[in-house]
């Protein structure tokens, strides 16, 4: 499944493709699963063998939280230094992070990107482990729309029941780590692409409304 994504995808980041390395590698790591109820990933795999070796707790603690991690949604909040602060859609979770593309980005923006929790105790901050995708569209001047929040809070709406989770926070976090299909979030990432710089790319649409989509056929 991994091998036939990449070839699907051939994700380098814009122009070849506007899924990322960084973005692909994490999909493939620690979101692609198929066989059991535990939903075993490569990580998973990985995590269990160092346990079973008894490797460093540091090392399996890095690994635990990339597994746990997703591609989240996030509204942008404000800039405190060099720091960036996030609220999380649907889970309302608040995080500041800092962003090793450069990307600062503007208060309002909505971003899809995998952030990373501090680790080790030793931090307080968060960090976007991915280059972010900057959600909304160009003008007719071509100027950058942000997306609306409520707009993707009616996505929301329309699919997190489609996961059969009771709990609101799980339905979100697996949709979002998940999605509805094995490359439901790497399809989007492909048929949304706008417009790119070297730090950020630029998405427009939602998943489940095709013509919403700039390259959906």
């Amino acid at each position: 499944m991994y091998a036939a994504a990449l070839e699907e995808y051939m994700p380098s980041g814009p122009p070849v493709s506007p899924l990322t390395a960084s973005y692909f590698t994490c999909w493939g790591a620690f979101d692609l699963c198929y066989f059991g109820a535990k939903k075993e990933t490569l990580c998973t795999v990985v995590t269990d063998f160092c346990k079973y070796i008894n490797a460093d707790d540091g090392q399996i603690e890095v690994f635990e939280e990339m597994q746990n991690s997703y591609m989240g949604i996030y509204k942008h909040e404000g800039i405190s230094g060099e720091y960036i602060n996030f609220r999380e859609f649907v889970t309302n979770r608040k995080l500041r992070a800092v962003c090793p593309s450069g990307y600062m980005g503007c208060e309002g923006e909505v971003w899809l990107a995998r952030i990373l929790p501090p680790l080790f105790n030793s931090f307080n901050y968060s960090v976007v482990f991915t280059t972010p995708y900057i959600l909304g569209k160009l003008g007719n001047d071509n100027s950058f729309i942000s997306a609306v929040e409520n707009d993707w809070l009616n996505y929301f709406d329309r699919n997190l029941g489609k996961t059969k989770l009771e709990n609101v926070d799980d339905s979100y976090r697996s949709l979002m780590k998940y999605g509805l299909s094995k490359n439901y979030w790497n399809e989007y990432i492909f048929l949304s692409y706008r417009n790119h710089r070297d730090d950020m790319i630029i998405l427009e649409g939602f998943p489940d409304i095709l013509s919403s989509m700039p390259h959906a056929k």
